[in-house]
């Protein structure tokens, strides 16, 4: 059976070696917000939306750089967030500065003229606050959208930005149509930004030199590494960069981390334990549902894992997520993760506050939030 890292993408146990000699401190770090996954059957999904509005919001308001939403379907599992743009569109007359970015849009499930109009029009809305984040998806069920798209998705992911980025300088890319013909197509509204910031998303080492070779921005999550692993990660993406002949440093590392900030830890894992449980239950099951079974998620000797041995992941999951993979603690305590993850070489970490803990807990925890994150800056 494979490790309940293989099976989960937890962390595995810190490493005692020093950080590759390449990977020079950061000299600032930035905090965003990501929303991702919220299943919480307690509370509308109207409930949902009004809280990830309060986080961004207070995100706007405390100088946080910005909100990454997702996109997802077909699953309790974050399917609150089926449409990006449409949640963008939502929050972007509401606030003033935080820039909304995603992470990301499945873009083998699209074509690449659509993406552009739907963010275009968010980025004349928003006075040119829109990132785009870009992954080539993983559920089977979401390619019902695109089926024949399956199989290839990871090479036309890449295939297919370089296009969306032509298309919003405003250059004419030629496209099939249906009578067979080719068409030259110029995307109207025109965004307001000339060039769009691009991020790549994934945890394997290709996409990482991948995204520095095409001079990309990086979004991961820890996924099977530790912080201490973390910056062997960030040493391949920086010589990508710089191998490609772009600067070494100047992209972004953006790194996802479950966040909960408060004085008193005992209470936070009170707090968190239950819920967060269930999160960890709620992202095995697309996994399984997927078919991905025989490929991470544990099958022995022919079958699928027992409901006791998903227990046993799940109580695993949980100690080493909370343990060594999240910022969990108080101000002092988190302070320590963010230095780690500076040392690492990360230049942004993008805070998941919505994995099923109670919203009002997390409002009254903001304020630590703040002290934590006005010590960097």
């Amino acid at each position: 059976m494979p490790s309940i890292e293989e099976i989960l993408g937890m962390p595995t146990l810190p490493s005692t070696s020093a950080a590759p000699a390449m990977n020079r401190p950061v000299s600032k770090i930035e905090f965003s917000f990501l929303f991702f996954s919220d299943v919480r059957k307690d509370v509308s999904d109207r409930e949902k939306y009004d809280f990830m509005r309060d986080i961004t919001l207070f995100g706007d308001r405390e100088g946080f750089s910005a909100v990454y939403i997702p996109e997802r379907h077909f699953s309790e599992f974050g399917s609150i967030y089926a449409n990006s743009a449409i949640m963008a569109s939502h929050l972007i007359p509401q606030t003033k500065r935080i820039r909304f970015r995603t992470a990301g849009v499945s873009l083998p499930l699209h074509h690449p003229a659509e993406v552009v109009e739907w963010w275009a029009m968010n980025d004349i809305l928003s006075g040119g606050r829109v990132d785009l984040g870009f992954g080539s998806g993983w559920n089977k069920a979401d390619f019902i959208f695109a089926p024949q798209n399956y199989e290839n998705r990871k090479q036309i992911c890449l295939d297919q930005i370089p296009v969306i980025k032509k298309l919003w300088r405003g250059e004419s890319v030629t496209f099939s149509g249906a009578d067979g013909k080719d068409y030259p197509i110029t995307v109207y509204p025109r965004p307001h930004q000339k060039e769009l910031n691009v991020w790549l998303l994934g945890t394997s080492d290709d996409t990482y030199i991948a995204a520095g070779k095409l001079g990309y921005n990086i979004f991961t999550m820890l996924q099977g590494i530790s912080l201490d692993g973390i910056a062997k990660k960030v040493k391949l993406y920086r010589e990508a960069r710089s191998g490609a002949g772009f600067d070494a440093d100047s992209g972004i590392f953006s790194l996802m981390l479950h966040t909960f900030v408060h004085p008193d830890k005992d209470w936070i894992m009170s707090a968190v334990e239950k819920p967060f449980k269930e999160y960890i239950k709620s992202s095995l099951g697309p996994h399984l549902a997927a078919g991905l079974e025989k490929e991470t998620a544990g099958m022995r000797d022919g079958r699928s894992l027992s409901g006791e041995e998903k227990e046993k992941i799940v109580d695993y999951a949980f100690q080493r997520y909370f343990g060594t993979a999240a910022m969990f603690g108080n101000v002092e305590q988190t302070s320590a993760i963010v230095d780690k993850a500076i040392q690492a070489g990360v230049n942004d970490i993008a805070c998941l506050v919505d994995f099923g803990i109670d919203y009002d807990a997390v409002r009254d925890s903001l304020p630590y939030l703040q002290q934590l994150v006005k010590r960097f800056r």
